[in-house]
């Protein structure tokens, strides 16, 4: 179990580097004991601080607090910190409150060596594979419409072309010409990371999340060979990667400024 929630935490640190590296101010930093995937960003969810190790104790837990809020206090864009809970250590909520920082969600760990088979047949609908602008910008707008921030933040994020120049694996599902669903996949040491998955309100329930990440993780798995493969869960999706095959790790709480 240990060794899987290194992964994990190795995962999320490398796909946000990733994201960072390709920002067009961003940095990736790896510090001693922690990382730093700043894309430098109007959105939170892109501008993260992550442990690298576990806490020794309190007092480690508001030093590495102070590092990030240091490194931080030279921008004006939000942002947060996270890692496993084991690696935060008991009474993580007290701690961070002495430096002003508040837990603001939880997201989950999870892995799956191999897919179970589907339990239900999925729609009949048109599947694209992301290879352009319209279907980069799809696939953002998505997932701003999903976490209620505008689309113009998560473009930024998403719908860089030297992002998806790099060996990533996405896919939108369309009906009647509209974007649905989309999601994507990419190598990330030996395993292949799954984000962003989205899908509009009006088209949930129906299969089209786990259409969409089965789509790009069996291009992802011809391109490379791999099987297994790690996420991190919102509570929205989280059924969905139970019913595919994953289990669950480890809980990443994420803590931001007040």
């Amino acid at each position: 179990m240990k060794d899987e929630i290194a992964e994990s935490n190795r995962q999320l640190q490398e796909a946000w580097k990733l994201y960072a590296r390709f920002s067009p101010e961003g940095e990736a930093i790896d510090r001693v004991n922690l990382t730093f995937a700043n894309a430098k960003q109007p959105w939170w969810l892109m501008n993260l601080c992550a442990l690298r190790t576990s806490i020794t104790d309190q007092a480690d837990l508001v030093r590495r607090a102070q590092e990030a809020l240091e490194y931080f206090s030279v921008q004006a864009n939000p942002w947060v910190l996270t890692g496993s809970e084991d690696w935060f250590g008991p009474n993580a909520n007290l701690a961070l409150s002495t430096v002003g920082l508040v837990h603001k969600t939880d997201a989950v760990g999870m892995v799956a060596e191999q897919l179970l088979p589907p339990v239900r047949s999925f729609p009949d609908v048109e599947l694209r594979r992301i290879s352009d602008e319209q279907t980069r910008r799809a696939l953002a707008d998505l997932n701003a419409d999903s976490y209620e921030v505008p689309r113009e933040w998560a473009r930024l994020a998403v719908g860089s072309p030297a992002l998806w120049a790099e060996n990533l694996f996405g896919t939108v599902a369309y009906i009647n010409q509209e974007p649905a669903s989309g999601a994507f996949a990419l190598p990330i040491n030996d395993v292949l990371y799954v984000a962003w998955v989205a899908t509009a309100k009006a088209h949930r329930r129906k299969g089209l999340a786990e259409m969409v990440m089965r789509e790009s993780l069996a291009a992802a798995k011809k391109a490379t060979g791999l099987d297994r493969t790690v996420l991190h869960a919102t509570a929205d999706g989280h059924p969905v990667y139970l019913r595919m095959g994953y289990r669950d790790v480890v809980r990443f709480p994420i803590y931001g400024p007040a």
